[in-house]
């Protein structure tokens, strides 16, 4: 035994709006980073379970406002980095985190929180090695993805059947708008099928 660890594995982390357009991208990362090497796996969102109980308990309750939606996803990306992400790139594998922090910080952006708040709060959170988006602009209506499997959708579903009167489309284009601005600042990258690898 030569006791050396083997070198550590990319965080890689895709935002946008989930549902197939999600998976599919994440599948095409997967292929992009698994090499001879190293594996690559996925850590999706909600692997704490804390959203299906919301969905599946919450009847006749009053849906969680913003706030409250965006420490239960802080609570459960503590989970995922403990039991999914960490332990996995310790390992030398590169985990792809879909979604990771840009999708919850673009929907607290969006429905008005602020931007210093959103960042202390996911201040727990290691910053990825690459970042990727899904392009929610040619996601039709019908694809964008259920409530159970994706956060912004649930987050919206939540906001519409709650007691406040929320305007649910201006926060997805402000959503968007984020992700927007990430990507013409260089901070992401759109996946696509001609995204270098995931042919």
């Amino acid at each position: 035994m030569t006791g050396v660890a083997p070198p550590r594995g990319t965080l890689i982390a895709l935002e946008g709006t989930g549902g197939r357009s999600m998976a599919v991208a994440a599948r095409r990362l997967e292929r992009s980073f698994r090499t001879s090497q190293a594996g690559a796996g996925i850590s999706p969102w909600d692997a704490s379970a804390i959203f299906l109980q919301i969905a599946q308990g919450g009847r006749g309750n009053p849906a969680p406002p913003p706030r409250t939606l965006i420490l239960l996803y802080a609570a459960d990306l503590a989970f995922r980095l403990r039991w999914q992400i960490r332990p996995i790139l310790d390992e030398g594998t590169h985990v792809i985190a879909a979604p990771y922090l840009e999708t919850v910080v673009g929907f607290g952006r969006a429905a008005g929180l602020p931007q210093a708040w959103l960042r202390r709060v996911f201040a727990f959170a290691p910053p990825p090695d690459v970042c990727y988006r899904v392009p929610e602009s040619t996601i039709p209506v019908h694809r964008r993805g259920a409530p159970s499997d994706s956060f912004l959708e649930f987050c919206l579903a939540q906001l519409r059947n709650g007691p406040a009167s929320w305007d649910t489309e201006e926060i997805r284009r402000g959503f968007e708008g984020h992700l927007d601005r990430l990507e013409s600042r260089g901070k992401c990258t759109l996946v696509t099928a001609r995204t270098p690898g995931t042919e």
